[in-house]
């Protein structure tokens, strides 16, 4: 995408942004904001075992290695890479080579670029399985409109597929066999040379994904639940939220607005650092919902507090996370 589009896109959603905002009134979020007092503690720390559930699967994968960065090490890189990924907008791959980099000196640099694309594959289900949790909430609490019942049904099919799709690549391994349809793909003729060099390092990384599937059903259990569980801690955030400025809804309702949110954030993923998507859908759902709008477009700022709390933590812990220390090799 060139840079003019990024800039456009970038200022379509500030221009959103600021129209939500001023249609508001900026005095009445202010008296919000003073209304969630200290519950920013625990919004601001809750994110804190969500990253904790991360490390702790990424650490799963990494089990079968001879030896592995310690639970804290894989927090501080996990918490990096995020931060990373967040200030890289739209491509969000800042962080993956970092992390691929501070874990090699524990293990190869291939074995932990596996490692790095396994997890993600991991946490890309847990996002289509929140979805779909989100999705089916959402035949239940929302109005049962003709028009909103066909979105949520032709949302839930696709995401349904989709996640077909990505449980099938990682047990049977699709990155060379995606670089083979790229060759055939109108455009794509010139990235898909550009891999060709790299195809043996993409079958081997294609067997590490299914070794780790076929090999360690168990692990592969137990790092999806951790990745799923981290999803439903981020959800509890909306809850918090919620809380502290006194609406009405539970732990469900909260979950139905954070994964409809995020399943929006991601097909407008081009939007750089999502300005005015997660303003505009959260106005909309609480609208759905029978609740003031106005509070949506605060809690997305709530939200968006927290992302550049956590984003400065992780940027803090770059220099340590990419640092080994001998006595460190944790087998």
């Amino acid at each position: 995408m060139s840079r003019r589009a990024r800039l456009l896109l970038f200022a379509g959603g500030s221009a959103l942004f600021a129209y939500l905002i001023s249609r508001i009134g900026l005095a009445a979020l202010i008296a919000d904001a003073a209304e969630t007092g200290w519950m920013f503690l625990p919004i601001l720390l809750l994110y804190g075992f969500v990253y904790a559930c991360n490390a702790a699967a990424w650490r799963l994968i990494l089990a079968g290695e001879p030896r592995r960065p310690s639970f804290w090490r894989l927090y501080a890189v996990t918490a990096s890479g995020f931060a990373l990924n967040f200030v890289t907008p739209m491509v969000n791959v800042g962080g993956e080579p970092f992390k691929i980099a501070a874990v090699a000196p524990w293990v190869s640099t291939r074995r932990a670029a596996g490692s790095v694309l396994i997890h993600n594959v991991l946490r890309g289900l847990s996002f289509l399985l929140s979805w779909l949790t989100a999705l089916l909430l959402g035949f239940v609490m929302l109005p049962h409109d003709a028009a909103l019942l066909i979105a949520l049904s032709v949302a839930t099919l696709t995401v349904g597929a989709l996640t077909a799709v990505l449980f099938s690549g990682h047990r049977r391994g699709a990155l060379e066999k995606l670089l083979d349809a790229l060759h055939h793909v109108p455009l794509c003729g010139r990235l898909a040379r550009a891999f060709e060099p790299r195809r043996e390092l993409l079958a081997q990384m294609d067997a590490q994904m299914a070794e780790f599937y076929q090999r360690h059903p168990g692990r592969f259990a137990r790092a999806l639940a951790l990745e799923y569980l981290s999803r439903c801690i981020y959800m509890a955030e909306y809850y918090l939220v919620a809380l502290s400025i006194g609406l009405p809804i539970g732990y469900l309702g909260a979950y139905l607005i954070g994964g409809l949110v995020s399943l929006i954030q991601n097909v407008l993923f081009v939007v750089p650092f999502e300005v005015g998507t997660k303003e505009a859908s959260l106005y909309l759902l609480f609208q759905l919902l029978g609740l003031d709008p106005r509070l949506g477009v605060y809690t997305a700022i709530v939200t968006r507090i927290r992302d550049l709390v956590w984003i400065g933590v992780g940027l803090l812990l770059v220099w340590s996370a990419g640092r080994r220390t001998a006595v460190e090799s944790v087998p």
